[in-house]
C-alpha cells in the first residue's frame, strides 16, 4: 500500500514538470534590415525592424538603450503591439522600427539588441527574463565626392517655389517674397542644402530664418527646410535672378539628379531696359567695348563693299561665336579628367536646353555610382555635342 502511495506522488511530480516544461513561453526577437542597395553609401537609409514575438502575458517591458557606435540613428515613431495567434497559442507582438545613416565605411555590425520583459505565469507569479535578438551585418561605401559641397542620398526631393506676386510685373517700390520648399523623403532636414546667397548691385535681399522640419514615418523621416526673402528692385533697370542647382542622389535608381531653383526675371512692369546679371556697367571696358564694335564694324564693312548689319545682328553672331560658360567646363573638367565636375556643368547645360540630365548622363552616372566601367568623357563629350548643336 505504501508503496503505490510512493508510485503515485513520483508520476504526480514527473507529470507536472513536464507539463510546466511543455508551458515554457516562446520567447523571440528579431532584427532584419532593409536598404535600397546590398551596399550602401555612408549617409544612405538603412532601415531596420525589431519584432518581438512573445507567447507569454507581459506586465513589464522595456528596450535596453540602442547602442549604435558607427551610426546616427532615430526611433520612427512609437512602438506598434498587437495579438496574433500561431499554432493555436496567443502571441503578443511587437515591431519597433529605426532608420540608420552609416557614419563610416566597411563591414559594420548591428546589434545584438535586448528586450527586458516581465512575465506573469497566470499564477500570480511574477518573473522577469531578457531576449536578446540576433545580430546582423552590412558593408558600407565611400560617399562620392561631389561638386556642390553636400551629400544628399535619398529615395525623393521634391522643390516647391513660390512667389506672393509677379517679380516680372513688379508695382513701383514694390517688394515682393519668395518662397521656396525643399522636401526630401529618407532623409532628415539636417541633411537638406544651406540657402542660396542672393546678392545682385541692382537687388535689396533680406532672408528670414529658415525653418527645418522632420516627419517621422513607418517608412523612414521626410525632411524639408523652407526658405523665405523678401526683394526689392534697388535701381529702375530690371535684373536676373540665376538658377541654383541641388544635386542629389537616388537611392531607388541608383543615379544622381537635380531640382532645379529656376531662374527668374526681376523687374518693374513699366521697365524698357534690358535686365542686368551682373553688376552694372559703369566702367570704361564696359561702353569702349560697344563704342568700338559700333564704329569699327560698320567701317570694316564699308571697305569690303558690303552694307553694315544692324547692331542687334551683330551682337547675336558675336554671342553665337562666343562659348557657353557650362561649354568651357566642361572642356576643362574633360582635359583634366574630373567625371564628377564634368557631369555638374553638362547637368546644367542640358538643363538650360530644356533636356533631361538623367537620360543623357546614365551612362556617366553608371560609371560613378554603380562601381561600372570607368567613364569615357571624350565618348560622351562628342555625343553630348552632336546633341546640343541639333538644339
Amino acid at each position: 500500500m505504501v508503496g503505490r502511495i510512493i508510485a503515485a506522488l513520483l508520476w504526480l511530480v514527473l507529470g507536472l514538470g513536464a507539463g510546466a516544461r511543455a508551458a515554457a513561453p516562446d520567447l523571440t526577437l528579431t532584427a532584419t534590415i532593409e536598404a535600397d542597395s546590398s551596399e550602401p553609401f555612408v549617409g544612405e537609409m538603412v532601415l531596420m525592424t525589431l519584432k518581438g514575438d512573445y507567447a507569454a502575458f507581459i506586465t513589464l517591458e522595456r528596450f535596453e538603450a540602442v547602442q549604435l557606435p558607427n551610426f546616427t540613428w532615430l526611433q520612427l515613431g512609437r512602438d506598434v503591439w498587437s495579438k496574433t495567434r500561431k499554432n493555436g497559442r496567443e502571441y503578443t507582438t511587437v515591431e519597433r522600427k529605426l532608420a540608420l545613416y552609416p557614419e563610416r565605411t566597411g563591414r559594420l555590425t548591428i546589434g545584438p539588441f535586448r528586450h527586458r520583459l516581465t512575465l506573469d505565469d497566470g499564477n500570480g507569479h511574477w518573473s522577469e527574463t531578457t531576449v536578446t535578438s540576433n545580430a546582423v551585418s552590412l558593408t558600407v561605401r565611400p560617399k562620392p565626392k561631389t561638386n556642390a559641397g553636400w551629400w544628399l542620398p535619398a529615395k525623393d526631393v521634391s522643390i516647391d517655389d513660390r512667389w506672393d506676386m509677379d517679380p516680372a510685373q513688379l508695382a513701383d517700390g514694390a517688394t515682393a517674397t519668395r518662397t521656396v520648399t525643399i522636401t526630401a523623403k529618407g532623409q532628415t532636414a539636417a541633411a537638406l542644402p544651406p540657402p542660396p546667397k542672393v546678392i545682385a548691385p541692382w537687388l535689396i535681399a533680406f532672408i528670414a530664418p529658415e525653418q527645418r522640419s522632420t516627419k517621422l514615418t513607418r517608412d523612414g523621416p521626410v525632411g524639408s527646410v523652407r526658405w523665405q526673402w523678401r526683394m526689392r528692385l534697388s535701381k529702375a533697370e530690371p535684373g536676373r535672378l540665376p538658377a541654383y542647382d541641388i544635386p542629389w542622389f537616388d537611392t531607388t535608381s541608383r543615379q544622381m539628379r537635380d531640382v532645379v531653383l529656376k531662374s527668374q526675371r526681376f523687374a518693374y512692369a513699366t521697365a524698357t531696359a534690358p535686365e542686368q546679371v551682373d553688376a552694372p556697367r559703369t566702367n570704361p571696358a564696359a561702353w569702349l567695348l560697344p563704342l568700338a564694335l559700333g564704329l569699327g564694324l560698320p567701317v570694316a564693312a564699308t571697305l569690303v563693299g558690303r552694307r553694315p548689319r544692324p547692331p542687334g545682328e551683330i551682337l547675336a553672331r558675336l554671342r553665337q561665336a562666343l562659348p557657353e560658360r557650362e561649354a568651357l567646363a566642361m572642356r576643362l573638367a574633360r582635359l583634366r579628367g574630373d567625371a564628377r565636375a564634368y557631369r555638374t556643368a553638362a547637368a546644367r547645360r542640358l538643363t538650360r536646353r530644356g533636356l533631361s540630365p538623367e537620360h543623357h548622363l546614365a551612362t556617366l552616372d553608371t560609371a560613378l555610382f554603380k562601381a561600372g566601367e570607368p567613364a569615357d568623357l571624350a565618348a560622351l563629350d562628342r555625343q553630348l555635342r552632336r546633341l546640343l548643336r541639333r538644339r
